[in-house]
């Protein structure tokens, strides 16, 4: 699909290439979460190939003058989406300060490193230099967040490197748009450049602000159908992101991310669906970002500074991230082999392509040769993408930083049986997350109870798995009749954690051979062998109970789970023989132990 410049495309090649953006956007999303790595290394391509190579997208074409203040509407949304992840409270002791160092005084070093290393390796100009400099700072969420899933880095790690990507993008994006109307007014300009920085911070925290005090102020007053909290929420983030950018450009950003941080840290209202429903949002703007600004790129580009993109991406990684980290990190609670992985993981995001785009228009019309900017920015992304998706792993492995293999339980289903088993798990100081049908407050109010952590099916997917990551889950356990939800969490529970370490417990009246081979193939079985829920629940009722045994087992237990003597459950005692020093859980009481199913 390729088009003279200022020709209208057809009905069919728009046809094409919304399907292409939504195709190759979500789809390579899919496969890179499917196959555990960064889809970043799928998406460019992809949209490389989307455009330059088989002319399906033309984005300049397709949105003409919309693309570039989309483009800056889309981020926007995407760090009000990662600012409603940012709870304050989750944040570890001894995070703030390297959040806070890393923010400024990495941020500078990063700058200027970047910078001179522009200046040297590409022979820029000074202010060109400089204006890429400014665009590579930024890291972002959407890229260090799936590469810390992959490294599992202990504690406070994982938090220091998200908010620094968070708060990454719109500082960098608003260092870009500073250094570029210096460049652009061949000089500092009427307005100091620290003071025209900080003013674009300012105005955009306080207009965010404003946003978030609106939304809490209407959904207490119980103005908002439950069904429409997530649409006005993102109604109000593009009203700040539009107001702020009307007032100060450049402002907009902030904005959006401060209105995030204080919907997810204030506790007047609950906005669930807001959080959810920024999950799906997040992949679709992922999706249309990375393919548009993948087609802008040629191949020739990359190729004429194929040298350069390869010498500039070495000495970002080699030399100025471990600078910036050893140097803004230095006397924080940090440990040497925590500084030394913060200084091995700093991919570049969306925004540094999102804002490369932009600014190559500008300095164009100002007479600048900046077609420079966009193939070696995307280059960067991409190099930073696959080194760091790569090396970052193994750097980890070998400083010893990686957190151990995940040793705790989530136990799903309402019964008392199973709130009991989870009470005895914890007992043996095994990591337990309850996670029951009950409504929001009845699972709060079972938690007080059993003093389990717990938690419903109604919350959010994002508190799910927020509670599933502090309790360190590596077995689910599903204890409760299939239904369409219970369905869906089994099917979200294998493609997480993967089919060995999600366990069913067979309904028992499933009576059709069809249904009983289909729960059999989609995951192993708990406890005992040839035990279903039935069994349980007809024991449950002859006064059968869930005991920690202090005596060798019986026929008339049912063995339920085994611990060992550090703490690793066993929860296929039928299946898997408890070690010797093992402690056992059983369900004692009536009832013979069910015969093994053939």
């Amino acid at each position: 699909m390729t088009t003279d410049p200022g020709q209208a495309l057809t009905a069919t090649e728009i046809y094409v290439a919304v399907a292409t953006i939504t195709v190759f956007g979500i789809g390579g999303q899919w496969i890179g979460r499917r196959l555990g790595f960064p889809s970043l290394l799928l998406l460019l391509p992809l949209g490389l190939l989307a455009g330059d190579v088989l002319g399906l997208v033309d984005p300049e074409a397709l949105l003409g003058d919309l693309l570039f203040p989309t483009v800056s509407l889309l981020v926007a949304l995407l760090l009000f989406q990662s600012g409603l992840k940012l709870r304050f409270a989750d944040l570890p002791d001894g995070a703030w300060s390297p959040v806070v160092r890393l923010l400024t005084v990495g941020m500078a070093i990063a700058f200027v490193g970047a910078s001179v290393a522009a200046l040297l390796i590409l022979d820029l100009d000074v202010g060109l230099a400089f204006v890429l400099g400014a665009i590579v700072v930024v890291s972002g969420p959407t890229v260090v967040g799936p590469l810390l899933s992959t490294v599992r880095p202990r504690k406070p790690l994982p938090s220091v490197l998200i908010y620094e990507g968070t708060f990454l993008d719109p500082l960098g994006a608003t260092l870009g748009v500073v250094v570029l109307t210096v460049v652009l007014a061949g000089g500092a300009g009427d307005v100091h450049p620290v003071l025209y920085f900080l003013g674009r911070v300012a105005l955009g925290v306080v207009v965010g602000l404003g946003a978030a005090a609106l939304v809490v102020w209407v959904a207490s007053r119980f103005w908002l159908p439950y069904k429409m909290e997530a649409a006005v929420a993102v109604m109000f983030a593009v009203g700040a992101f539009a107001l702020s950018e009307v007032l100060l450009p450049g402002s907009g950003l902030f904005a959006a991310l401060t209105l995030g941080m204080v919907l997810a840290n204030q506790r007047r209202v609950s906005l669930r669906p807001a959080e959810a429903f920024g999950e799906t949002l997040e992949v679709l703007i992922i999706a249309a970002l990375f393919i548009l600004l993948g087609a802008l790129v040629t191949i020739e580009g990359l190729r004429q500074y194929a040298w350069e993109i390869v010498l500039l991406v070495a000495v970002l990684v080699v030399v100025v991230r471990p600078a910036t980290a050893a140097v803004s990190l230095l006397g924080t609670q940090l440990g040497w082999r925590d500084r030394a992985l913060i200084g091995s993981i700093d991919p570049r995001g969306i925004v540094a392509a999102s804002t490369a785009a932009a600014f190559t228009g500008s300095l164009a019309a100002a007479g600048f040769d900046s077609d420079f900017l966009l193939p070696v920015v995307f280059g960067v992304v991409l190099g930073t993408g696959v080194v760091y998706g790569l090396g970052a792993s193994p750097v980890a492995r070998a400083l010893g930083v990686v957190r151990p293999t995940p040793r705790g339980v989530a136990l799903i289903g309402h019964r008392p049986w199973v709130a009991d088993l989870a009470s005895r798990l914890e007992d043996l100081a095994v990591s337990v997350l309850l996670v029951t049908a009950r409504p929001t407050e009845e699972a709060k109010s079972l938690e007080h109870d059993t003093g389990v952590p717990t938690i419903s099916l109604d919350d959010t997917h994002a508190n799910v798995r927020d509670a599933a990551h502090r309790a360190d889950i590596g077995q689910a356990v599903i204890c409760a009749p299939a239904d369409a939800a219970i369905t869906l969490l089994d099917i979200h529970l294998i493609e997480i954690m993967g089919r060995r370490d999600v366990l069913r417990l067979p309904d028992g009246r499933q009576t059709d051979a069809l249904g009983q081979r289909a729960l059999a193939d989609r995951s192993a079985h708990p406890f005992g062998s040839g035990v279903d829920l039935q069994d349980i629940e007809s024991r449950v009722a002859a006064g059968a109970t869930v005991k920690i045994l202090d005596r060798p087992p019986t026929d008339d237990d049912l063995m339920l789970a085994a611990v060992s003597p550090d703490g690793v459950p066993n929860l296929r005692p039928g299946s898997i023989a408890p070690g010797r020093d093992d402690t056992l859980i059983a369900l004692v009481g009536t009832g013979e132990r069910p015969s093994p199913s053939a």
